[in-house]
C-alpha cells in the first residue's frame, strides 16, 4: 500500500469486495471428475476469498455479488456468514432465469495436475445492473477491493464494474484492483484496454510480472515496471 494512501475512518466496513461467487463441486479425494458418483460442494471466489480473509485477521470485510433466491442462493449466504463476512450488501435475483455459477474442480496428484471445468454462463451476477446497489454501499467502507474476473465476465458486468469503480472514488473511498488475468474469460487486447482505462482510479493494485510484460505491454526491470 502507498504512504500516499489516506483510508477514510468511522465507517462500517474497512472493506467491501465485489465479485462471483460460485459453487464449487469437487470429487472427493483424488477422484476423477470423469470417474467419481458423488461431489462434494464449496463456496469459492476470488473476492469473496479477500473478504473471509481479512476477516480472519479481524477487520470489517464485506461481501457484495448477486444471487439466485433459492436454496442454492440461501447455501452460498450460509457461507459468506460462517466465514465472519459482512452480508448487508447481497443482491438476490428474483426472475425464473437466476442462476449460480458453477465449478467443478479436480484435485492434483502428482504427476496428475489439477482440472477445472467451468459452467458460468448468464449467471445471476453476470446479469447485475447498476441500479441493484444501494447508494449506501458507496459510503460504507474504507477500501473497495474487486478483480479482473469481475470484468472478463460480460460486457454488462465489465460496464458496471468500471461505474462502480468511478462512483466509489467519488465518495473518496481507495480502490483495490487485482488484475487476475484469465485467458478463459477474454482476450489479452479487450483486457488491456479495459484495465488501463481503470488505472487513474486504482489506489492499490496487484499484478503479476508477467502479465505486466506480456498483456499490459511494459518493459524494462521490474523496478520500472513497478513505479
Amino acid at each position: 500500500m502507498s504512504s500516499s494512501i489516506t483510508l477514510a475512518t468511522g465507517k462500517p466496513l474497512d472493506i467491501l469486495t465485489f465479485g462471483e461467487i460460485m459453487m464449487r463441486l469437487s470429487p472427493p479425494g483424488k477422484e476423477r471428475i470423469s470417474q467419481c458418483e458423488t461431489f462434494e460442494k464449496h463456496a469459492g471466489g476470488s473476492e469473496f476469498n479477500v473478504a473471509a480473509g481479512i476477516s480472519a485477521l479481524g477487520l470489517k470485510a464485506g461481501f457484495m455479488t448477486r444471487l439466485p433466491q433459492n436454496e442454492i442462493g440461501k447455501f452460498i449466504r450460509s457461507k459468506i456468514r460462517m466465514s465472519g463476512v459482512d452480508d448487508r450488501y447481497l443482491i438476490y435475483d428474483t426472475t425464473p432465469e437466476a442462476r449460480l455459477g458453477v465449478y467443478y474442480y479436480e484435485y492434483g496428484a502428482a504427476p496428475r495436475k489439477p482440472t477445472a471445468c467451468y459452467d458460468r454462463r448468464d449467471s445471476s451476477v453476470a446479469k447485475i445492473s447498476l441500479s441493484d446497489i444501494p447508494e449506501e454501499a458507496y459510503e460504507s467502507t474504507r477500501l473497495f477491493h474487486v478483480s479482473g474476473i469481475s470484468l472478463a465476465l460480460c460486457e454488462n458486468a465489465r460496464e458496471v464494474v468500471t461505474a462502480m469503480v468511478k462512483k466509489f472514488k467519488e465518495h473518496g473511498v481507495a480502490v483495490s484492483f487485482d488484475v487476475n488475468y484469465r485467458a478463459n474469460l477474454w482476450d489479452e487486447e479487450t483486457a488491456k484496454a479495459c484495465i488501463e482505462s481503470l488505472l487513474p482510479y486504482i489506489d492499490i493494485l496487484f499484478v503479476s510480472e508477467e502479465t505486466s510484460r506480456r498483456m499490459l505491454g511494459r518493459t524494462g526491470t521490474l523496478e520500472s515496471i513497478m513505479k
